[in-house]
């Protein structure tokens, strides 16, 4: 299994034919405008005054609401303008400053819709710039984790929230440790921008360091708390943050959660069922979250649970189960994973791994799709637009055998 990251190139060419769409519209809308102006004006007796001709001053108006070039406006105002001016060739006994005054506020119209347009491009370009270098160190601390680690598989998406709250504060790693088996974690900060970035490295690289050096989830949290807890004047923010660990030799898996939504288990496929019944990893009482776990009792945050062959874990962020509809309904990801499992397990060749190697621009290769592509898919469906929140997916896939199972039959057999 490999892991990826969703691309922007979907995303930029749905909003380029969104924008083309409204550019149409615009187009033949100004052009019925300035058409039924002119036909007016211009067929009305000499002694009658052409009304409709401040009508003209509307497109150029409208053509700088979100124009992404000044031509644009530029254009729209120098239609209008040439038909202002024919209106005012047309000699009228009554208000004959009308076509004049027309003509003056189309080109005046026509200067601040351009004007306003070179500003906005200008601080447009300016964002995405920011935006880009802050995208780009956010990648940069997001690394993915290897396609597998042991015996397990993973599968990462990452869906960015809307343009102007792009840089959130979601993270996720997967490390081998020699002995204390798989650890991961998933959090997510509270807050956006780039102090969020900034702690969410803090967090990571405390987690890259302590993960192998930390005897239990129990002290592994408590020594991210500590480190939290020495910056916490500067961040003034905390993290929710799902620890787990996973045995690699017989999938014994702990879970120890610090305020965070509970992981998915999502059981191995059963006789080509239609639906899979997944079930919330839930321990009997969260620990409060990370920068705040000397607060609260910690002591029925864990849990013990034994990772059965085939099965998967899902580890998500709130912007999956928050993400809300037009109605303001919230994602309902369990009920939904339990129809794409088996959606995804019936699309994939018998005997081949469920989830697909991606090529080098982080496309799945064949025509079929993994669980998370299905996900993605299925919650952008359900917003109808870009989220509010960034969400961020982690699948782990446990093998078709454990390594103490294969090791304890391996007599039995010989004796036979």
């Amino acid at each position: 299994m490999r892991t990826h990251l969703p691309s922007a190139t979907t995303a930029a060419r749905r909003l380029s034919q969104r924008a083309a769409w409204r550019s149409s519209w615009l187009e033949f809308s100004a052009l019925v405008l300035i058409t039924v102006v002119l036909v007016d004006c211009l067929s009305r007796p000499w002694n009658q005054p052409p009304m409709l001709a401040p009508l003209l001053a509307v497109p150029p108006a409208l053509a700088g609401i979100g124009a992404a070039t000044v031509r644009r406006p530029l254009g729209y105002g120098a239609v209008s303008l040439l038909a202002a001016i024919a209106i005012a060739a047309k000699p009228t006994e009554y208000a004959p400053w009308l076509p004049v005054t027309t003509i003056f506020t189309v080109v005046i119209i026509t200067a601040v819709a351009t004007a306003g347009t070179a500003v906005n491009v200008l601080q447009e370009r300016r964002i995405a710039a920011v935006t880009s270098v802050a995208e780009a160190a956010q990648r940069a601390l997001l690394r993915p984790p290897p396609p597998r680690l042991g015996p397990l598989g993973f599968d990462v998406v990452y869906v960015a929230a809307a343009a102007e709250a792009k840089v959130g504060g979601d993270l996720y790693e997967a490390v081998a440790t020699s002995a204390h088996g798989i650890r991961m974690i998933m959090g997510d900060v509270r807050g956006k921008g780039l102090g969020a970035v900034e702690l969410a490295t803090d967090v990571l690289g405390m987690f890259r360091e302590q993960a192998h050096d930390a005897c239990t989830l129990a002290e592994l949290a408590t020594r991210l708390d500590a480190g939290l807890g020495r910056g916490l004047g500067r961040h003034e923010e905390f993290v929710t943050a799902l620890l787990v660990e996973i045995d690699p030799e017989s999938g014994r898996t702990s879970i120890f959660n610090c305020g965070h939504p509970p992981p998915l288990l999502i059981p191995a496929a059963r006789d080509g069922a239609a639906t899979r019944r997944v079930t919330l990893l839930e321990v009997p009482a969260p620990a409060p979250p990370l920068g705040l776990l000397a607060l609260g009792d910690c002591s029925d945050a864990q849990l013990i649970h034994a990772l059965q062959p085939d099965d998967q874990l899902l580890l998500y962020t709130d912007g999956v189960t928050e993400a809300r509809d037009a109605k303001r309904a919230f994602y309902p990801l369990p009920d939904r994973v339990s129809v794409l499992a088996a959606k995804a397990a019936g699309s994939q060749a018998a005997g081949k791994a469920l989830l697909k190697p991606v090529s080098s621009v982080g496309v799945r290769q064949g025509q079929s799709q993994g669980l998370l592509d299905l996900v993605r898919t299925d919650l952008h469906k359900h917003v109808g637009a870009p989220l509010d929140d960034d969400a961020a997916l982690l699948l782990v896939q446990a093998p078709a055998a454990w390594p103490a199972a294969q090791i304890a039959k391996a007599p039995a057999r010989a004796t036979a």
